[in-house]
C-alpha cells in the first residue's frame, strides 16, 4: 500500500502501500535507510498524499525493494524476452528497476505526470543500469499508438485516482491482442497489529481516512471488478493474505512506520482522527512493535492479472 497516498498526494507507491505475500522467509530491512511507487498519473487526481521531496523519492526506493521478491519478481510475473513492457504511474523508476534487473531482455517503458519523478527515474534508472523510456504523460491519454505493448504494470497507482477504469481503458487500447496486465493495490482497512494498542490503531485508521481523503483506501478490493469494466478478460483477482511474525513483523511494521512518519501533522488535521499526539504516540509504538511478544502485522493485497 506505496504504503503512502495524498492529502497532497502527488505520485503514487502506496503511498500507503501496504501490500505483499505472506512472508515465507526473512525480509530484507530496506524501511529504516529513510522515511513505491505510485503516481496519480491523470490529470485531475486528487493529488498525492506524499509529495515529491527528495526524501519522499528515497523512501519510494525503499519501498519497492520491501516487495522485491514477495511481490514484484515473484512466480506469478511472467515476462518472456522482448516482452515490451509500460509501467504506467512510473514514480521514482523503482518497480521499473526491479523487473529490468529480473528480466533484462525485456523493452521498458513508463510514464508519470510528474516531470520530477520523471527527472528522479532517470537517474535512478542509470544508476542501476537499466535502459527505459521515461515519458511525462497523463494515464488516459497515453501518447502511443493502439497495439504498442505486451504488458501494462501498475503499482499503488489506481488507488490514486478519480476514474480508474478510465486508466485501465486506456492502458488496453496500448496493449497487443492477448496483452497482459498486472495491477497491484492493497486495502487498507484489513491492516491489523499485535499486540493491540489504541494509539497503533488510531495511527492505521488515521492512515486509511488520509487515503479515502483523495483515493480509494479499498482499491485492492474492486480492482478485478475495474479490469472487468475496463473490458479486459481472464481476470485473476490475486488476493494475497500478508502476514508477518517476529523479526519480519519488526520490518513490516516499520515499513508502515515509514509511510506514516512525514504524514503525522496532516493526518492529524482530517476530521475525526486522533490528535497529533497520539499519532506520533501510534508511531513509536509501531516501530516497537517488533519488540513485543507474539509481535504480529498483516494486511490483504491484490495482485491481479488480466487479458486485453
Amino acid at each position: 500500500m506505496d504504503m503512502r497516498a495524498s492529502l497532497a498526494w502527488g505520485d503514487g507507491l502506496p503511498p500507503f502501500a501496504l501490500g505483499g505475500q505472506a512472508a515465507t522467509h526473512p525480509i530484507k530491512d530496506t524501511t529504516r535507510m529513510t522515511d513505491s511507487e505510485t503516481t496519480p498519473a491523470a490529470e485531475g487526481s486528487p493529488g498525492y498524499l506524499h509529495g515529491y521531496a527528495t526524501r519522499e523519492q528515497e523512501r519510494l526506493v525503499a519501498q519497492a525493494e520491501f516487495w522485491r521478491e514477495q511481490v514484484i519478481t515473484d512466480t506469478s510475473t511472467r515476462l518472456a524476452p522482448g516482452t515490451r513492457l509500460l509501467d504506467v504511474g512510473v514514480g521514482v523508476g523503482a518497480v521499473l528497476a526491479i523487473l529490468g534487473e529480473a528480466f533484462p531482455r525485456t523493452q521498458l517503458a513508463g510514464v508519470d505526470i510528474s516531470p520530477e519523478q520523471i527527472a528522479f527515474a532517470r537517474t535512478h534508472l542509470a544508476s542501476r543500469d537499466v535502459t527505459a523510456s521515461l515519458t511525462v504523460a497523463d494515464a488516459t491519454a497515453l501518447p502511443y499508438p493502439d497495439d504498442s505493448f505486451d504488458h501494462v504494470w501498475m503499482m499503488w497507482f489506481l488507488e490514486h485516482l478519480a476514474d480508474p477504469v478510465a486508466a485501465l481503458r486506456e492502458a488496453r487500447r496500448v496493449l497487443a491482442p492477448g496483452g497482459a496486465i498486472t495491477a497491484i493495490e492493497a486495502d487498507y482497512s484489513t491492516a491489523r497489529a499485535q499486540p493491540w494498542s489504541p494509539e497503533v490503531e488510531a495511527l492505521l485508521d488515521a492512515l486509511r481516512q488520509g487515503m479515502d481523503a483523495t483515493g480509494r483506501s479499498d482499491a485492492g478490493t474492486h480492482v478485478a471488478r475495474w479490469l472487468a469494466e475496463a473490458g479486459f478478460t481472464s481476470i485473476t483477482p490475486g488476493e494475497r493474505f500478508c502476514a508477518y511474525d517476529g523479526d519480519d513483523a519488526d520490518v513490516a511494521a516499520n515499513y508502515v512506520a515509514a509511510v506514516a512518519e512525514d504524514l503525522v501533522p496532516t493526518l492529524a488535521a482530517l476530521p475525526g482522527t486522533a490528535s497529533e499526539a497520539e499519532l506520533w504516540t501510534g508511531l513509536r509504538k509501531l516501530r516497537a512493535l517488533g519488540e513485543q511478544p507474539g509481535a504480529h502485522i498483516e494486511w490483504l493485497l491484490h495482485k491481479a492479472q488480466a487479458r486485453a
